[in-house]
């Protein structure tokens, strides 16, 4: 059995460096940022996501407990009758026990019990765990970005299009 308790400051401090090295690490791997500079993208973004830090309007960041002690960290955004997923991380030692399905399974309750009708999230393409989660949680796919290196090897470098705009005229 879980619950989820507001994270103290110092928590959050923990959560935010995790994160943005966890995001910077996620977005070299998906081949969205070269490691040079990663991490300070990454903090960048968090710092636009997050102005007032934990305190942004909102947004919420929750450790997740259990009889184990602490599992691992959720972070919500809330507007409207939506909500989006930013981040849930189990610990590495908690991991494959089932309590990312009980944490999925309780945030949902919780947040329809609070009026919310649909919860949004992105994961990336390579994070085959999570993945297996939210399919097994019931989550949809509403759209993919796919990507192949056609070009390694080749002197005058990778081409990628960021965007479909850049390809498609509408």
């Amino acid at each position: 059995m879980i619950d989820l308790r507001e994270m103290t400051e110092a928590e959050f401090n923990v959560f935010r460096e995790s994160t943005i090295k966890s995001f910077a690490a996620g977005n070299v791997t998906a081949g969205n940022w070269e490691q040079p500079g990663a991490e300070s993208r990454a903090t960048e973004t968090l710092e636009q996501l997050l102005p007032a830090g934990a305190a942004t309007t909102g947004h919420r960041f929750y450790a997740i407990t259990g009889e184990q002690g602490d599992l691992g960290t959720l972070w919500i955004f809330v507007k409207g009758d939506t909500a989006f997923l930013f981040d849930i991380m189990i610990d590495k030692k908690f991991r494959g026990k089932g309590f990312g399905h009980q944490t999925m399974d309780f945030m949902e309750k919780k947040l329809v019990g609070e009026g919310i009708s649909e919860i949004e999230l992105h994961v990336f393409g390579h994070n085959t765990p999570a993945r297996a989660l939210y399919l097994k949680t019931g989550y949809l796919e509403t759209d993919v970005t796919m990507k192949k290196n056609c070009c390694q090897g080749n002197s005058t470098g990778t081409y990628s299009f960021r965007n479909t705009t850049d390809i498609i005229d509408y």
